[in-house]
Protein backbone atom coordinates (compact mmCIF):
# COMPACT_ATOMS: atom_id res chain seq x y z
CA UNK A 1 0.00 0.00 0.00
CA UNK A 2 1.38 3.34 -0.94
CA UNK A 3 2.09 5.95 2.06
CA UNK A 4 -0.43 8.47 1.08
CA UNK A 5 -2.62 10.50 3.68
CA UNK A 6 -5.98 8.94 4.62
CA UNK A 7 -6.90 12.49 4.20
CA UNK A 8 -6.22 13.27 0.40
CA UNK A 9 -8.08 9.80 0.11
CA UNK A 10 -10.96 11.52 2.29
CA UNK A 11 -11.17 14.88 0.30
CA UNK A 12 -11.07 13.39 -2.98
CA UNK A 13 -14.26 10.62 -1.70
CA UNK A 14 -15.88 13.53 -0.51
CA UNK A 15 -15.72 15.55 -3.98
CA UNK A 16 -16.82 12.21 -5.79
CA UNK A 17 -19.86 12.08 -3.87
CA UNK A 18 -20.75 15.81 -3.98
CA UNK A 19 -19.13 16.44 -7.58
CA UNK A 20 -18.97 19.63 -6.80
CA UNK A 21 -15.86 21.44 -5.02
CA UNK A 22 -17.48 23.88 -3.67
CA UNK A 23 -19.97 21.91 -1.82
CA UNK A 24 -17.32 19.51 -0.99
CA UNK A 25 -15.26 22.53 0.60
CA UNK A 26 -18.42 23.07 2.41
CA UNK A 27 -18.42 20.00 4.14
CA UNK A 28 -14.95 19.39 5.01
CA UNK A 29 -14.55 22.90 6.11
CA UNK A 30 -12.09 23.97 4.06
CA UNK A 31 -11.35 26.01 1.62
CA UNK A 32 -11.89 25.85 -2.14
CA UNK A 33 -8.19 26.35 -3.43
CA UNK A 34 -7.07 23.71 -0.58
CA UNK A 35 -9.80 21.26 -2.37
CA UNK A 36 -8.15 21.69 -5.58
CA UNK A 37 -4.62 21.35 -4.43
CA UNK A 38 -5.42 18.17 -2.48
CA UNK A 39 -6.60 16.41 -5.76
CA UNK A 40 -3.46 17.62 -7.64
CA UNK A 41 -1.68 16.18 -4.71
CA UNK A 42 -3.47 12.67 -4.81
CA UNK A 43 -3.22 12.65 -8.66
CA UNK A 44 0.63 13.43 -8.74
CA UNK A 45 1.08 10.51 -6.12
CA UNK A 46 -1.30 8.01 -7.75
CA UNK A 47 -0.61 8.83 -11.21
CA UNK A 48 -3.53 9.46 -12.38
CA UNK A 49 -6.11 11.52 -13.44
CA UNK A 50 -9.25 11.41 -11.13
CA UNK A 51 -11.35 13.91 -12.24
CA UNK A 52 -12.22 16.91 -14.50
CA UNK A 53 -13.43 20.06 -13.66
CA UNK A 54 -15.67 21.56 -15.57
CA UNK A 55 -17.96 25.03 -15.63
CA UNK A 56 -20.57 23.02 -14.11
CA UNK A 57 -18.89 20.93 -11.50
CA UNK A 58 -16.89 17.82 -11.40
CA UNK A 59 -16.60 14.75 -13.44
CA UNK A 60 -14.70 11.49 -12.72
CA UNK A 61 -12.54 9.87 -14.93
CA UNK A 62 -12.95 5.90 -15.59
CA UNK A 63 -9.87 5.97 -13.02
CA UNK A 64 -11.27 8.30 -10.53
CA UNK A 65 -15.37 6.60 -10.62
CA UNK A 66 -13.27 3.33 -9.66
CA UNK A 67 -11.08 4.56 -6.55
CA UNK A 68 -14.43 6.48 -5.54
CA UNK A 69 -16.28 2.91 -5.57
CA UNK A 70 -13.55 1.54 -3.58
CA UNK A 71 -13.42 4.35 -1.04
CA UNK A 72 -17.42 4.67 -0.87
CA UNK A 73 -16.99 0.93 0.30
CA UNK A 74 -14.29 1.90 2.98
CA UNK A 75 -15.82 5.11 3.93
CA UNK A 76 -18.83 3.11 4.68
CA UNK A 77 -17.09 0.52 7.03
CA UNK A 78 -14.70 3.11 9.18
CA UNK A 79 -18.21 4.57 9.55
CA UNK A 80 -19.86 1.15 10.83
CA UNK A 81 -16.53 0.71 12.64
CA UNK A 82 -17.57 4.11 14.25
CA UNK A 83 -20.64 3.11 15.37
CA UNK A 84 -19.99 -0.11 16.99
CA UNK A 85 -16.93 1.55 18.90
CA UNK A 86 -19.80 4.06 20.27
CA UNK A 87 -22.17 1.84 20.78
CA UNK A 88 -19.16 0.13 23.34
CA UNK A 89 -18.22 3.10 24.78
CA UNK A 90 -21.70 3.71 25.83
CA UNK A 91 -22.32 0.42 27.17
CA UNK A 92 -24.83 -0.70 23.71
CA UNK A 93 -23.12 -3.75 23.51
CA UNK A 94 -20.17 -6.02 24.89
CA UNK A 95 -19.28 -8.62 26.50
CA UNK A 96 -17.83 -9.16 30.09
CA UNK A 97 -16.26 -12.49 31.11
CA UNK A 98 -16.03 -13.14 34.79
CA UNK A 99 -14.47 -16.30 36.54
CA UNK A 100 -16.20 -17.26 40.23
CA UNK A 101 -17.02 -19.63 42.67
CA UNK A 102 -20.87 -20.48 42.76
CA UNK A 103 -21.08 -19.00 46.34
CA UNK A 104 -19.43 -15.86 45.08
CA UNK A 105 -21.72 -15.57 42.07
CA UNK A 106 -25.01 -16.49 44.13
CA UNK A 107 -24.50 -14.40 47.27
CA UNK A 108 -21.68 -11.42 46.36
CA UNK A 109 -21.96 -10.87 42.79
CA UNK A 110 -25.86 -11.63 42.24
CA UNK A 111 -27.15 -8.38 42.80
CA UNK A 112 -24.73 -6.35 41.25
CA UNK A 113 -24.81 -8.40 37.89
CA UNK A 114 -28.72 -7.78 38.09
CA UNK A 115 -27.94 -4.18 38.58
CA UNK A 116 -25.93 -3.72 36.15
CA UNK A 117 -27.73 -5.87 33.54
CA UNK A 118 -30.74 -3.70 34.07
CA UNK A 119 -29.11 -0.27 33.24
CA UNK A 120 -27.33 -1.93 30.10
CA UNK A 121 -29.18 -4.80 29.33
CA UNK A 122 -27.18 -4.45 25.85
CA UNK A 123 -23.88 -6.08 27.14
CA UNK A 124 -23.68 -9.67 27.58
CA UNK A 125 -22.26 -11.07 30.82
CA UNK A 126 -20.22 -14.73 30.67
CA UNK A 127 -19.57 -16.33 34.18
CA UNK A 128 -18.07 -19.90 34.63
CA UNK A 129 -18.12 -21.43 37.76
CA UNK A 130 -14.68 -22.20 38.97
CA UNK A 131 -12.39 -22.43 42.38
CA UNK A 132 -10.42 -19.61 43.08
CA UNK A 133 -7.22 -21.55 42.09
CA UNK A 134 -9.00 -22.30 38.65
CA UNK A 135 -10.23 -18.84 38.62
CA UNK A 136 -6.71 -17.66 38.70
CA UNK A 137 -6.16 -19.84 35.70
CA UNK A 138 -8.38 -18.54 33.35
CA UNK A 139 -7.50 -15.00 34.12
CA UNK A 140 -3.76 -16.13 33.46
CA UNK A 141 -5.03 -17.58 30.13
CA UNK A 142 -6.97 -14.93 29.51
CA UNK A 143 -10.16 -16.99 28.97
CA UNK A 144 -11.69 -14.89 31.70
CA UNK A 145 -11.47 -10.73 32.10
CA UNK A 146 -12.62 -10.64 35.76
CA UNK A 147 -12.10 -13.05 38.31
CA UNK A 148 -13.53 -13.68 42.01
CA UNK A 149 -10.89 -15.74 44.20
CA UNK A 150 -10.02 -15.88 48.15
CA UNK A 151 -6.80 -14.36 49.08
CA UNK A 152 -4.06 -15.06 49.33
CA UNK A 153 -3.07 -15.02 45.65
CA UNK A 154 0.82 -15.16 44.77
CA UNK A 155 0.79 -13.50 40.67
CA UNK A 156 2.53 -10.28 40.23
CA UNK A 157 1.06 -9.95 36.77
CA UNK A 158 -2.69 -9.75 38.35
CA UNK A 159 -4.43 -6.64 39.97
CA UNK A 160 -5.64 -7.80 42.64
CA UNK A 161 -8.86 -5.16 44.27
CA UNK A 162 -10.16 -6.43 47.46
CA UNK A 163 -13.80 -6.26 47.97
CA UNK A 164 -14.92 -8.43 50.73
CA UNK A 165 -13.53 -9.50 54.47
CA UNK A 166 -14.83 -12.57 54.91
CA UNK A 167 -15.59 -13.91 58.82
CA UNK A 168 -15.82 -17.86 58.50
CA UNK A 169 -18.28 -19.00 61.50
CA UNK A 170 -19.48 -22.46 62.49
CA UNK A 171 -23.13 -23.68 61.53
CA UNK A 172 -24.97 -26.28 62.58
CA UNK A 173 -28.87 -28.04 62.56
CA UNK A 174 -31.72 -28.11 64.64
CA UNK A 175 -29.94 -31.26 66.53
CA UNK A 176 -27.38 -29.33 68.56
CA UNK A 177 -29.15 -25.81 69.07
CA UNK A 178 -28.52 -26.09 72.63
CA UNK A 179 -24.66 -25.61 71.78
CA UNK A 180 -25.59 -21.89 70.59
CA UNK A 181 -25.55 -20.45 73.99
CA UNK A 182 -21.95 -21.46 75.08
CA UNK A 183 -18.45 -20.94 72.94
CA UNK A 184 -16.98 -24.31 71.46
CA UNK A 185 -13.25 -25.04 71.54
CA UNK A 186 -12.63 -25.45 68.41
CA UNK A 187 -10.74 -28.36 69.34
CA UNK A 188 -14.40 -30.59 70.42
CA UNK A 189 -14.38 -30.42 66.51
CA UNK A 190 -12.36 -33.13 66.15
CA UNK A 191 -14.70 -35.18 67.99
CA UNK A 192 -17.67 -33.69 65.95
CA UNK A 193 -19.12 -34.92 62.58
CA UNK A 194 -17.38 -32.14 60.41
CA UNK A 195 -18.91 -31.00 56.52
CA UNK A 196 -16.03 -28.93 54.77
CA UNK A 197 -15.37 -27.70 51.62
CA UNK A 198 -12.57 -29.79 48.86
CA UNK A 199 -9.29 -29.19 49.69
CA UNK A 200 -9.06 -27.83 45.98
CA UNK A 201 -10.52 -24.65 47.52
CA UNK A 202 -8.35 -21.79 48.92
CA UNK A 203 -10.61 -21.10 51.37
CA UNK A 204 -10.07 -24.66 52.88
CA UNK A 205 -6.82 -24.74 52.57
CA UNK A 206 -6.81 -21.71 54.52
CA UNK A 207 -9.10 -23.05 57.35
CA UNK A 208 -6.72 -26.30 57.18
CA UNK A 209 -3.49 -24.19 57.59
CA UNK A 210 -4.99 -21.83 60.47
CA UNK A 211 -6.19 -25.21 62.38
CA UNK A 212 -3.20 -27.23 61.94
CA UNK A 213 -1.06 -23.76 63.74
CA UNK A 214 -3.48 -24.13 66.55
CA UNK A 215 -2.71 -28.02 66.64
CA UNK A 216 -6.50 -29.38 65.19
CA UNK A 217 -6.76 -31.96 62.83
CA UNK A 218 -10.23 -32.05 61.62
CA UNK A 219 -11.53 -35.02 59.39
CA UNK A 220 -14.51 -34.19 57.39
CA UNK A 221 -17.45 -36.98 57.19
CA UNK A 222 -17.84 -35.05 54.22
CA UNK A 223 -15.97 -32.96 51.45
CA UNK A 224 -18.21 -30.93 48.99
CA UNK A 225 -17.69 -28.67 46.43
CA UNK A 226 -20.50 -25.83 47.48
CA UNK A 227 -21.52 -24.23 50.08
CA UNK A 228 -24.78 -24.36 49.37
CA UNK A 229 -24.82 -28.21 49.56
CA UNK A 230 -22.60 -27.72 52.76
CA UNK A 231 -25.46 -25.62 54.41
CA UNK A 232 -28.26 -28.08 53.24
CA UNK A 233 -26.87 -31.26 54.72
CA UNK A 234 -25.93 -29.47 57.90
CA UNK A 235 -29.75 -28.17 57.98
CA UNK A 236 -30.38 -31.77 57.96
CA UNK A 237 -28.12 -32.39 61.20
CA UNK A 238 -25.24 -34.18 59.19
CA UNK A 239 -22.92 -32.32 61.43
CA UNK A 240 -21.05 -28.83 61.47
CA UNK A 241 -19.55 -26.69 58.93
CA UNK A 242 -17.80 -23.17 58.78
CA UNK A 243 -19.35 -20.33 55.87
CA UNK A 244 -18.57 -17.04 55.19
CA UNK A 245 -21.23 -14.83 57.61
CA UNK A 246 -20.83 -12.07 54.96
CA UNK A 247 -22.20 -13.62 52.36
CA UNK A 248 -24.26 -16.44 53.87
CA UNK A 249 -25.03 -14.88 57.63
CA UNK A 250 -28.77 -14.42 56.31
CA UNK A 251 -29.39 -17.98 56.26
CA UNK A 252 -29.05 -18.85 60.12
CA UNK A 253 -32.15 -18.84 61.00
CA UNK A 254 -32.09 -19.71 64.37
CA UNK A 255 -34.44 -22.74 63.56
CA UNK A 256 -33.54 -24.88 61.04
CA UNK A 257 -29.81 -23.03 60.96
CA UNK A 258 -27.88 -21.92 63.96
CA UNK A 259 -24.04 -20.34 64.75
CA UNK A 260 -21.93 -21.77 66.98
CA UNK A 261 -19.72 -19.47 68.96
CA UNK A 262 -15.82 -20.88 68.87
CA UNK A 263 -13.09 -20.21 71.03
CA UNK A 264 -10.21 -19.13 69.24
CA UNK A 265 -12.08 -17.53 66.27
CA UNK A 266 -11.16 -18.21 62.89
CA UNK A 267 -9.10 -15.26 61.11
CA UNK A 268 -10.91 -13.46 58.64
CA UNK A 269 -9.85 -13.79 55.00
CA UNK A 270 -10.52 -11.60 52.21
CA UNK A 271 -12.50 -12.29 48.50
CA UNK A 272 -11.46 -9.90 45.74
CA UNK A 273 -11.72 -9.53 42.31
CA UNK A 274 -8.69 -9.91 39.88
CA UNK A 275 -7.47 -9.12 36.28
CA UNK A 276 -4.16 -9.26 34.32
CA UNK A 277 -1.53 -6.05 34.80
CA UNK A 278 -0.57 -5.41 31.55
CA UNK A 279 -3.78 -6.59 29.56
CA UNK A 280 -6.44 -3.34 29.16
CA UNK A 281 -9.82 -5.31 29.53
CA UNK A 282 -12.90 -4.28 27.70
CA UNK A 283 -14.55 -1.17 28.26
CA UNK A 284 -17.46 -3.12 29.94
CA UNK A 285 -15.48 -4.67 31.64
CA UNK A 286 -13.77 -1.85 33.29
CA UNK A 287 -17.51 -0.14 33.91
CA UNK A 288 -18.71 -3.38 35.94
CA UNK A 289 -15.37 -3.56 38.00
CA UNK A 290 -15.76 0.11 38.74
CA UNK A 291 -18.99 -0.40 39.52
CA UNK A 292 -18.22 -3.37 42.02
CA UNK A 293 -15.48 -1.46 43.77
CA UNK A 294 -17.65 2.41 43.77
CA UNK A 295 -20.25 0.23 45.34
CA UNK A 296 -18.03 -2.11 48.12
CA UNK A 297 -16.44 1.12 49.28
CA UNK A 298 -19.82 2.95 50.10
CA UNK A 299 -20.91 0.03 52.22
CA UNK A 300 -17.63 -0.14 54.04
Amino acid sequence: MRNISLELYRIFWVVGKTLNITNAAKLLFVSQPSVSLSLKSLEKQLGAVLCIRGQKGVTLTAEGQALFEELDLAFARIEIGERKLQSLLNLDSGNISISASDTVCNYFLMPFITTFCEKHPSVHIEITNRTSFETVELVQQRKAELGFVNLPVNDEDLRVSKCMALTHVLIAGSKYARLQDSPMNLKELEKQPMIMLERKSNSRLQMDKFLDGVGIRLIPILELGSIDLIISFVRNNHGFAFIPFEMCGHLIDNHTLFQVKTTPTVPQNELAMIDLKNIPISHAAYNFKKFILASVKHSA
